[in-house]
């Protein structure tokens, strides 16, 4: 029996450059996602699974992580028979994936949680879970949270050689995939999932001690080559996230909401006892805005000697109140306009019912007009079900007169991709410029990855330091959660926009990807819309959007994936994109059955080949 698994082990690799022996029934199959196939008596077993497009039998796959991006490489394999063993804390994220889907049509709108849906679009039965000290046929579990929540690794001792397959917890020479897969709560500051950015990368220097404490030889990712010398690499990779996330605290705003004991607090979760070189604080202009600025909640009001109103984000119903409130008492005469400086919720929730009551237009930067006027075809944080309808987009630069003021509307790419700003300038010289949630007094407001802030070249943080750079005269700068105006002096605006400059040099380092922002914007390939409603048996159009975040032009290729029984165009769709441009690509889909289907797409370019990458969820109903 032995003699008979040792022989058919070996013919796994006969014919297939891409198999690798690594040690006496141990080999490595390169791919998209690596297999690592070990002989046993009674049978083959494949961690990650076989990427080959006809995968020679397994006894069982031992999945590292729930991630359908990863587990593709074995699904095949459990379908032909093969017993699924997977992390026993993410076995909901694969048997359970069809619940999980039905709960997300909902919690995809005002999610705070931020985390990653790269979760199967069918369900995985697993028939195994296992947990740090477990043992399956000699090879033995460790936890690993990291890349994801309740990651493992697998260990196995061969020929004297040790081989740790380690999940996405490094890639290559001292390198991980991306940051935004890291965003989570941080139960021991009692922060939740938005505000904790790459929160996870403390799990991961801490998995990679663990890892580093069994002393390998090899360490076998599920993407990327083998790692030869794991001491140098994990080494690397530690010091690089230390690196990021030195300059990331140095400038955060989140500092100003939580205080320096809870911001030092996170902080060590990577840094260790590094102590951080804060910014000084901003100068605060306490209690002296001018009294044609009204502070309700988290908007603000600006009031004309003529008594018309101008209200600047509408999140919350007690806004509409004191509007009311203020138009009862006389003080206000009439509400000429709402403007929206972000799509998040608790600024736009309420700005179409105020819109309809009040009687006035809203206003925003072009750039949002679609993400405000179409929110369910987007996936991003903090959604409003609110749809904002017949607004009135303002081009970069446009001016308006109203009364004794003078608006200049900007596209202003912050603390979101989708985020406007608006100069205000009073006759008598004063200038409030209003920078809705990208700024506080301690720094810059990018701690939730999933907002997409991207580096220089392209649109970002960058321009928006230059253009606060450019504001003259009396001016101060107000955030709607922050209390006191303030402004930054020409040193801080000075150290804020060498940081971030360094902090692409640090991002170039720690990412495999032809440009940083590859690991940084999770959103760089996605299906347009999101959420889209379908008729059984007629043609529904979606699109897939690819931004090229290379400095040249790159060919993507795009192969859809849709459930059983629908129809879905045959890949790969090819489109090139310019440098750091984007362009969509149409996707026709027809629904086989109603009910709701998960639509995936592999996307690749260059050397990179990236399986269920993205998603839409498709609601089909019978006509």
């Amino acid at each position: 029996m032995a003699e008979i698994a040792r022989r058919t082990f070996l013919q796994i690799g006969l014919g297939a450059a891409a198999v690798a022996k690594v040690a006496p029934g141990v080999a490595l199959v390169r791919g998209p996602v690596n297999g690592v196939l070990i002989a046993r008596k009674s049978g083959t077993l494949a961690i990650y699974g076989d990427p080959r497009p006809h995968p020679a039998p397994a006894k069982a796959v031992l999945f590292t992580h729930h991630r359908r991006d990863v587990a593709w490489a074995g699904r095949e394999l459990v379908r032909r028979g093969a017993r699924a063993i997977a992390p026993e804390a993410e076995i909901p994220l694969f048997s359970g994936a069809a619940a999980f889907w039905e709960q997300f049509r909902t919690k995809r709108f005002h999610d705070y949680a931020c985390q990653s849906t790269r979760i199967l679009a069918e369900p995985l039965p697993v028939a195994q879970g296992v947990k740090d000290g477990d043992a399956i046929d000699g090879i033995q579990v460790i936890e690993t949270p990291g890349y994801t929540r309740g990651a493992i690794s697998y260990l196995i001792e061969s020929g004297g050689r040790r081989i740790a397959s380690t999940g996405d917890l490094i890639y290559g020479d001292g390198r991980i995939l991306d940051l935004f897969s890291l965003q989570d709560a941080i139960p021991s500051v009692k922060e939740d999932g938005y505000h904790g950015y790459a929160a996870r990368a403390g799990n991961v220097i801490a998995s990679l001690r663990k890892i580093a404490a069994w002393k390998p030889d090899m360490l076998i990712p599920a993407r990327g080559p083998a790692i030869r010398d794991p001491r140098q690499a994990i080494e690397r990779l530690t010091a690089r996230l230390r690196a990021v996330f030195a300059n990331h605290f140095a400038i955060d705003a989140l500092r100003w909401y939580r205080g320096d004991d809870r911001a030092r607090a996170m902080a060590a979760r990577i840094l260790g006892p590094q102590p951080v070189e804060w910014m000084p604080m901003a100068e605060r202009v306490e209690k002296t805005l001018p009294e044609w600025v009204v502070p309700i909640t988290n908007s603000r009001l600006l009031v004309s000697r003529t008594g018309a109103g101008f209200l600047v984000d509408c999140g919350n119903r007690r806004v509409i109140e004191e509007i009311r409130r203020l138009l009862a008492s006389g003080r206000v005469k009439r509400l000429d306009g709402i403007y929206i400086t972000h799509y998040h919720d608790d600024h736009t929730d309420m700005a179409q019912a105020g819109a309809d009551e009040f009687n006035c237009p809203v206003y925003f930067c072009r750039e949002q007009r679609d993400i405000l006027e179409h929110p369910e075809a987007y996936r991003m944080p903090c959604l409003t079900r609110n749809a904002i309808r017949g607004g009135r987009p303002m081009e970069e630069g446009a001016q308006q007169r109203w009364n004794e003021f003078e608006f200049t509307y900007s596209y202003f790419p912050g603390q979101t991709l989708f985020h406007g700003g608006l100069l205000v300038r009073h006759e008598n010289g004063r200038s409030i410029f209003f920078a809705g949630d990208s700024f506080t007094p301690t720094g810059m407001d990018d701690y939730c990855l999933l907002n997409r802030n991207l580096l220089a070249p392209e649109q970002g943080y960058a321009d928006c330091l230059r253009r606060i750079r450019a504001l003259a005269g009396d001016y101060l700068l107000i955030n709607q959660h922050v209390p006191p105006a303030f402004r930054y002096s020409p040193r801080q605006l000075d150290l804020m926009t060498a940081s971030f400059a360094k902090r692409r040099a640090l991002m170039v380092d720690l990412f495999p990807w032809p440009d940083p922002n590859f690991g940084l914007d999770e959103q760089w390939a996605r299906f347009y819309p999101y959420g889209a409603q379908a008729v059984v048996g007629k043609p529904l159009g979606l699109e897939v959007i690819v931004r090229n975040h290379a400095a040249e032009a790159r060919e993507f290729r795009v192969t859809p994936h849709a459930p059983e029984g629908w129809r879905v165009a045959t890949g790969p769709l090819r489109i090139t994109v310019p440098p750091r441009q984007e362009r969509p690509v149409r996707v026709p889909v027809t629904a086989g059955k109603p009910g709701l289907g998960i639509v995936t797409a592999d996307i690749a370019f260059g050397p990179w080949d990236l399986r269920e990458w993205t998603e839409a969820m498709v609601d089909a109903a019978v006509a």
